[in-house]
Order: structure tokens, then sequence, then C-alpha cells
């Protein structure tokens, strides 16, 4: 009977709200008076924001249902568990930094929340949970006000003391930082694409997170990773980071992080380690970088193996030294690519000498970090032979099992198949020819 009344109310206010002002039009009416666990669809229309949810519900809009805020607080703060909001446009939040109150399109400070096909813009924050845990949100698009803008205006999604969220194929950009995690553990980012931000993933005293598949472009950095431990790192794109202190990715206090089957594609640093210990860097492809590795002296006891560098600037910079960071492990050490010609005589797939690579530039990196925008230039190329002349270059690195780099080769099946259909071509052609 609840559902019957519940059910006329809402076609009664729909066909009252068919001709009405954006002023004249409550979903706040409508959330209260729809039942526990019971689904609200909404219109094709504009409906005043400012909502709050108090109950397990579902909300769903159809193609151009917006939910627009007063410009003074959350568009909608979400205080149940349980509550699905999908297929909205939400916009107009309050961008105000003198509250104590961080606000959000989407405020969420429930658990087993989720929230799907939404556009977020013109918010401080696109989605903000906070000591909440098993929530989703994915295929959100976030828009910020640009990245020249960072200091005034929030995150893209923001977590904080949130743990076990998955957070799947969101677009963001043009934000502070894309995802920011603070204190929050067991999370899972996979697919999200962000781009035009200050980080694109931020992390702060987060543990045991993954992030697995993503892409980061043109950012200012694109992961950094601080005072965090045990993260995962897989299958993400990082290109286009080319600022004055750009990189792909940042560990700086970081230990245990796996990155692992990642593409490093012309960013000023692939990866810049700080200050972190016991970190594996496995399987990763670094093309183009002007830095691909740069290592402070507080950075020790990393692993690198099976890594492939090529044509880049710099491969590895080592500012400062450090002994206690490997090259290899089991006997697997990296691809170093046409620069470090080497023999294989036995053809085990492991270089007969090691390669060492050595270089004077850390000491102008020291001095002044604007030397990075001249890796490019021909004084940076005689500033390295001079001191390559006066032997004042110091070890970067040395990898003492080389990986030699083999092309793909075709199966010989697949070379005797291709040989014999160029044979019968030939024959056909020359029978054409005679008739």
């Amino acid at each position: 009977m609840k559902q019957l009344i519940f059910l006329w109310t809402v076609a009664f206010a729909w066909a009252a709200g068919a001709s009405v002002s954006l002023a004249d039009n409550s979903v706040q009416f409508l959330i209260d008076h729809t039942p526990a666990n019971g689904v609200l669809v909404l219109k094709n229309q504009v409906y005043k924001g400012d909502l709050v949810i108090k109950k397990p519900i579902t909300i769903k809009g159809t193609q151009g249902t917006v939910i627009q805020g007063s410009g003074t607080g959350n568009v909608i703060t979400i205080k149940a568990p349980y509550v699905r909001v999908e297929n909205i446009a939400i916009k107009h939040g309050s961008l105000s930094m003198n509250s104590q109150e961080e606000y959000a399109g989407v405020k969420v400070t429930a658990n087993h929340v989720v929230l799907k096909n939404l556009r977020i813009t013109d918010c401080y924050h696109g989605v903000y949970l906070k000591n909440t845990h098993h929530n989703e949100v994915s295929h959100v698009t976030i828009t910020g006000r640009g990245r020249n803008i960072v200091a005034s205006q929030g995150n893209g999604i923001q977590l904080i003391h949130a743990s076990h969220t998955r957070l799947v194929g969101n677009v963001i950009k043009k934000v502070r930082d894309g995802i920011a995690f603070d204190y929050s553990d067991y999370n899972k980012a996979e697919q999200n694409q962000i781009s035009e931000t200050r980080y694109g993933l931020h992390y702060m005293y987060s543990n045991d997170n993954a992030f697995l598949g993503n892409h980061f472009l043109n950012n200012n950095g694109g992961a950094a990773i601080m005072v965090s431990k045990r993260l995962q790192l897989r299958n993400n794109n990082f290109s286009f980071h080319d600022g004055s202190q750009a990189f792909g990715v940042l560990l700086k206090s970081a230990e245990e992080v796996s990155i692992s089957d990642n593409h490093f594609y012309q960013n000023l640093r692939g990866i810049y380690i700080d200050d972190s210990v016991g970190n594996e860097i496995a399987k990763n492809e670094f093309l183009h970088n002007r830095v691909g590795v740069e290592l402070w002296s507080s950075a020790t006891h990393q692993t690198f193996t099976q890594n492939s560098f090529f044509k880049n600037t710099v491969p590895v910079m080592t500012v400062g030294g450090s002994v206690t960071n490997q090259w290899s492990k089991d006997g697997k050490g990296n691809h170093w690519g046409g620069e470090f010609p080497l023999l294989d005589a036995n053809q085990d797939g492991i270089g007969d000498s090691p390669v060492q690579y050595t270089s004077a530039l850390y000491k102008l990196i020291q001095e002044n970090e604007l030397t990075y925008l001249f890796l490019h230039s021909p004084a940076i190329s005689i500033y390295e032979k001079m001191n390559q002349l006066f032997h004042q270059q110091s070890l970067m690195f040395e990898d003492e099992y080389p990986l030699i780099y083999q092309e793909k080769r075709l199966p010989l099946g697949m070379i005797g198949l291709a040989l014999g259909m160029l044979f019968i071509g030939y024959v056909w052609m020359r029978r054409r020819r005679k008739i």
C-alpha cells in the first residue's frame, strides 16, 4: 500500500512539474517520500540540489537529468548505507574555502554506496568520501576549472579514512589532484583517465592500495606516493608529464611498493625516488623520457629487473650515490637499448659483460633543477664529454646481468606459410601472363 501511495505521489509530482520552474522542483520531497530500498526515477529536467539522503534508496536519472546546487553547500550528501545514484549531471556546489567543511558535488559518509555514470562540474571536490567503507565510484566524469588555479579548487575524488573502495572507469581533468587518498587503505583504482591536474593520484599515509590499468596524461605529476606502504602499480600509462618538476611516478618515503608492467613515455622523469626503501620496479618500459629513473641518495634497497630503457636522454640519474640499489634479480637485469651494445656468445639472453653508465649531470641537477629543461641542449653533451675526458664522472648504475633485446619473431610455421603463399602467387602470375 505504501508503494502504491508513493507511485501516485511521484506521478502527481511529475505531472505538476512538467511546466514548473527550477525553483519549484523539490527532489528532496520525492526522496523523503521514497520508501527504503525503493527506486526513484527522475525526469529529463533540472532539479534543485543541496539534497540529503538518509535512507537506502536508488536514484536514477534519464538523459538530461540535472541536479543543480545553490552554490552554498554540497549538491548531494549521502548519510545512509546502500544508496545508489546514477545517470545524473551534478553541478554548482559551493567553492568556498572559508568553511571547515570541504564541499563536494557528492559527499559520502556511509558504507556500501554506489555512484555511477555521473557528470560533475563546478564543484570544489567532485566526490568526497570520509570514514566510509566498501563503496564504488564508477564511470563518473569530473571536470574542474583548470590546472592554473590549483590552490582554489579541490580534488576530483577525495578519500579520507576510506577503505575497500572501487574506483573504476572515471574520467577526471582540470582539478587539483585527480584522486587523493589520505589514511585510506585497501582501495583499488582501475581504468581511470586523469589529465591536466597537479597529481593524477596522490597517496598520503595510505597502505595496501592497488591502481591498475589507469591512464595519466599531461599532469604536473602522474602519481605521487608519499609515506605509504605496499602499493601495487600495474599496467598504467604515464605520458607527457614534462613541466620543470614533473614526473610519471614519485616515491617519497614509500616502502615495499611494486611498480610493474607500466609504460612511461615522454616524461621529464619516468620515476623519481627519494627517501624510500625496499621498492621493486619490474617489467616497465621507459621510452623517450628525459630521465628514465632518478634516484637520490636516500633511496635505498630499490630493485630494478626486466625493465626496458629505450631512447631516453638519460636512462638513470643517481644523485648523491647509493650502493644498496640492485639492478637485477634472480640473474635477470634490464634492457638498455641500442645505446649499450652487448654480446651474447652463449645465446642465453644475458649480456656477456655488465652494463655501466657514468655521468656528471647529477652535479648540475643538485645546483639547479632547471637543468632538466636543457637536457637536449648541445651544451649538456659538451659538459658530459668534458667530464668524461677529465674522469670526473660518477657511476650511475651497474647492471651485471643486462638483458639482450630480442625482437619478436614469427614462428617457423608462419614463415613457411608466408613463403608458400608467395610462391603460389608467383606461379599464378606467370600463368596469367602466358594466357
